[in-house]
């Protein structure tokens, strides 16, 4: 059986526990194991390894930083923001990853296009592969500025680059949509959207470059 560790960043919201939990909990097996990274006043979650940052790393590099101590066969990068649709979505997951597979919601939008090119990607706030492949892949971009903008988006074309499968999976779970996003108008959010979208450019103009 494939362990899986789920990380999940976390910046207070102790009100999202309960429907975390709910939809977390019950799925474990007993090689599997949750890791929390602490980016700030995070709620104490009994059955999660805590793991505090020194300061806010933010979703990227707050799962990276998760991914470097998982000890499990495969790593599902999942946001705290979720609640549970139907239960079995973690088995389906653990059947679903493989060696060379990142797995998750596909979505293909407008957003992902480049130079008229269309670019399906997994969606980040349900994103699993094998914990070596994500290392191969160096997990998250670690130029990406906060909010991660494009890091589902660059850490897939890192896999169609490195000639893996994304497969889609409707997972029994509902994403809260940006609930931990912060409130509208926050400063940080187009410079970062604006840098991250071109690193994500260029590395989609490389992509198409070697097809």
């Amino acid at each position: 059986m494939t362990s899986i560790t789920i990380v999940t960043p976390w910046l207070e919201h102790p009100e999202l526990v309960a429907d975390y939990t709910e939809a977390v909990l019950p799925e474990l097996q007993d090689h599997d194991e949750v890791i929390v990274v602490d980016n700030g006043d995070a709620p104490s979650l009994p059955f999660a390894r805590m793991i505090t940052a020194d300061v806010n790393l933010g979703y990227a590099k707050g799962s990276n930083l998760g991914l470097g101590h998982a000890v499990t066969d495969s790593v599902l990068f999942l946001n705290n923001d979720v609640r549970l649709g139907r239960r079995g979505w973690l088995e389906q997951i653990r059947e679903a990853v493989k060696p060379g597979v990142l797995v998750g919601p596909i979505r293909d939008q407008e957003h992902a296009a480049v130079d008229g090119t269309r670019f399906p990607y997994i969606d980040g706030w349900c994103l699993a592969g094998m914990t070596d492949d994500l290392l191969e892949l160096g997990g998250f971009d670690k130029r990406l500025r906060e909010p991660a903008y494009y890091s589902d988006n660059l850490l897939c074309l890192a896999a169609r680059e490195a000639g893996m499968t994304l497969r889609h999976l409707n997972v029994g779970l509902h994403h809260k949509l940006s609930a931990t996003a912060g409130p509208d108008g926050n400063p940080s959010a187009a410079p970062a959207a604006a840098h991250n979208r071109a690193l994500y450019i260029s590395r989609a103009r490389s992509v198409l470059a070697n097809l």
